[in-house]
């Protein structure tokens, strides 16, 4: 990435799995694999005994052994989890690097020695004539979590063959796991938990540029043991995971490709991290394993009084765009709003027409003057004195083709086999072109103006929406760009993260969202957002909620934003109280507020009919009394996925003590009224307060009774909810 990432560098004091983001970006991707020698078959699966002296980090979940072989190759001895001895590998695995190339065969690696090692991490080298491979695993133990990477460098004078595939994790797992369950979150369209039962082979993959398939979220279910292995991929695209049966051998396999990185002289190539863990109980246990990692290590900090009350607002109107924007300050303010942020159309040139055409003026960074006369520092500064943040929205992915080649030079478009890739809408005055996030010119440029923009218009927040062109998504093969023929989506990656990296270093309260298709729920921007928008799905109720709660399950929910927009005609047709807080409640699942989806003023939030406005406000009050467990413990009292067979809903959030939680609960179309919520994660030896928020009732009960028997509720109206606020009584002394 040359002096590109250098101005990315983020030397922060807790990065992501223990690495730099600059060590995580590296200049390219690479891996290390664990290749099988002999395993041993163990009845049942627990730790095998050994004589052999063994090299051991514990995170207080896990225990991760080593031992020297006769030939001094260090080699796996057990991955198990460390409270119930549960063994998940196959014992006497050496140490290999894998990396594929199209020009030449695999190198031959000598065994992998010992480089370093404390009681926290160790590294692990190999060689190949000039080549050098090195294994980094890192333990936590505040997330009880490895963090787990692969580097290599060519040590030569002379460039290595080019890398076309690589191996993140290669692992054989213990051959008397005979049942094992894969769970994964698949994110193309509306998103789903799946279940994979493994046979002869289970396939996930992470998709590509712009066209997602799985989240990075894997976990490996020993079926009827009740016990978990835990991977987190911290990279969006081209990755692929397997888990395969064969030969009498269990197999797990993370691999990498869809790229072409050139290995040069004295250069490193460095693999998209992992976390490893493992977890004894409920799927719920193994997910908040991943959740307290991905909080505690990876994610920055929740800014204060996060997560934000939102309104986003933008126009393509021709007329009086200002004035209605600023006339919604105060009634956003008034409603209990905490940030308030423009969406697309508020660059120079962009569109007038009211069609919701984003498109035009896209690529310019200067502001609208003919919509925003007082320009949009203005505006900031009166959303500011309100007592609210103030944020943009970018579009970076694409531009309008009329701003080439004034404002965006032809040098930065993509082009496929010379011709360009575009987009072209019916309803919108011009087409628009996709530019190559991987031109080191472009990406460059795109961070500057980004930075710029922060500071001149005083930003609080930055929507990034890679929304664009999914058919074409950046398979740019240029030459001039700086990136290899086939390695355009991952050089446009790369300078993703690293333009992420930078705004997060250089200002570090700022709040970025991740937007669009490239980077939904995305493990390698965990470092560095406090805020994902998941789908445009924001009505029906039913299928947003759902949407909800499997996303809970690879992000805090905190950070999940979801929108009540006009369009959502079940819930401004309402004609019942309960109706109306259900669907304002099925938003206040996670990052809750309003929204307009088609850039038009007569979707402003003061234009609501006034029975919803006034119980939006008194639901905004409620939500900020628990919104702060929302980045806590996630639970389903309808395990496992949070929906009964009867077809109502519910979630639990619960803080790290047990002092606090919230239950939002949803009767959907279910023709049953009543229902139980068997709840967990609390102290079965202390009482709690539980407050039913619609029925007005509050009675103590113990915890043990809560998890063993629940709670009866009835909501007598189809499409109710009811909001359920615990609180554990104080312990006697």
């Amino acid at each position: 990435m040359g002096e590109f990432v250098a101005m990315a560098k983020d030397e922060r004091a807790a990065p992501a799995a223990g690495f730099t983001r600059r060590e995580l970006l590296g200049v390219g991707v690479a891996t290390l694999a664990l290749s099988a020698c002999e395993p041993a078959v163990l009845k049942p699966p627990v730790r095998a005994a050994s004589s052999r002296p063994t090299l051991q980090l514990s995170n207080g979940g896990t225990v991760l052994e080593f031992a020297a072989g006769p030939d001094a190759a260090m080699r796996l001895a057990s991955l198990r989890n460390a409270r119930t001895g549960f063994e998940w590998a196959s014992p006497g695995q050496a140490f290999a690097p894998m990396l594929a190339s199209a020009e030449q065969p695999a190198p031959v690696w000598q065994p992998a020695r010992l480089r370093s090692s404390s009681a926290e991490d160790l590294s692990l080298s190999a060689r190949a004539g000039e080549l050098e491979a090195q294994l980094e695993v890192r333990a936590f133990a505040d997330t009880a979590a490895f963090g787990w990477r692969q580097t290599y460098r060519n040590t030569g004078a002379e460039p290595a063959a080019s890398v076309t595939g690589l191996a993140a994790l290669d692992l054989e797992l213990n051959v008397a796991l005979e049942r094992l369950l894969v769970h994964a979150v698949r994110r193309s369209g509306d998103y789903t938990r799946e279940a994979l039962p493994l046979r002869d082979r289970v396939r996930v993959a992470g998709g590509q540029w712009n066209a997602p398939d799985y989240a990075g979220l894997l976990i490996i279910e020993a079926v009827g043991r009740s016990e978990y292995l835990v991977l987190g991929v911290q990279q969006e695209r081209g990755w692929e995971f397997t888990l395969e049966r064969t030969d009498g051998r269990v197999r797990l396999r993370v691999t990498e490709g869809a790229m072409e990185r050139s290995l040069s002289a004295g250069v490193s190539l460095s693999a998209c991290p992992l976390f490893v863990a493992t977890s004894q109980g409920t799927l719920d246990d193994a997910i908040n394993v991943a959740l307290r990692h991905l909080a505690t290590r990876l994610m920055p900090a929740p800014l204060a009084r996060a997560p934000w009350v939102s309104y986003n607002i933008w126009s393509t109107d021709g007329r009086d765009v200002e004035k209605n924007i600023l006339d919604e300050i105060p009634f956003a303010a008034q409603l209990g709003v905490d940030l308030f942020y423009l969406d697309a159309s508020w660059y120079r040139g962009s569109s007038r027409r009211g069609t919701g055409d984003w498109g035009k003026g896209l690529g310019s960074y200067r502001e609208d003057l003919g919509k925003f006369p007082h320009g949009l520092r203005h505006l900031s500064d009166r959303v500011h004195a309100a007592g609210m943040k103030f944020g943009l929205w970018v579009g970076p992915n694409i531009v309008d083709a009329a701003l080439v080649p004034g404002e965006i030079p032809v040098e930065w478009l993509a082009m496929v086999d010379g011709k360009p890739a575009e987009l072209t809408i019916p309803t919108w005055q011009d087409k628009c072109l996709q530019v190559c996030l991987g031109s080191q010119g472009y990406a460059a440029q795109l961070q500057e103006n980004l930075a710029r923009i922060v500071e001149e218009f005083a930003l609080d927040w930055l929507k990034w929406d890679n929304s664009g062109i999914p058919a074409l998504p950046a398979r740019c093969n240029r030459g001039d760009h700086g990136h290899l023929p086939n390695d355009g989506s991952a050089a446009a990656l790369a300078n993703e993260y690293a333009i992420f990296a930078h705004l997060r270093a250089k200002f570090p309260q700022l709040a970025l969202e991740q937007c669009g298709y490239g980077s939904r729920l995305d493990y390698g921007l965990a470092t560095d957002i406090r805020a994902n928008w998941c789908s445009d799905t924001c009505y029906p109720a039913a299928k947003l909620r759902s949407n909800s709660l499997v996303c809970a399950t690879v992000y805090p929910s905190a950070c999940n934003a979801a929108w009540i927009v006009r369009e959502d005609t079940e819930l401004f047709e309402a004609t019942t109280t309960a109706v109306r807080d259900a669907g304002i409640r099925s938003r206040m699942i996670g990052l809750f507020g309003v929204g307009t989806l088609n850039g038009q003023m007569s979707q402003r939030a003061s234009l609501y009919p006034p029975a919803l406005i006034e119980r939006l406000a008194e639901n905004i009050r409620l939500y900020k009394r628990f919104r702060h467990l929302l980045y806590e413990q996630v639970s389903f009292p309808y395990a496992p996925y949070g929906t009964d067979p009867h077809g109502w809903q519910a979630v639990q959030f619960t803080d790290a003590t047990a002092t606090e939680a919230v239950v939002l609960c949803f009767r959907g179309s279910s023709t049953q009224t009543v229902t139980t919520l068997v709840l967990s994660r609390l102290d079965p030896a202390r009482a709690y307060s539980v407050a039913l928020v619609d029925a007005g009732t509050t009675s103590i009960v113990g915890g043990q009774d809560l998890m063993d028997v629940g709670i009866y509720l009835e909501l007598p109206e189809a499409g109710a909810s009811e909001i359920i606020v615990l609180s554990a009584a104080p312990r006697s002394t």
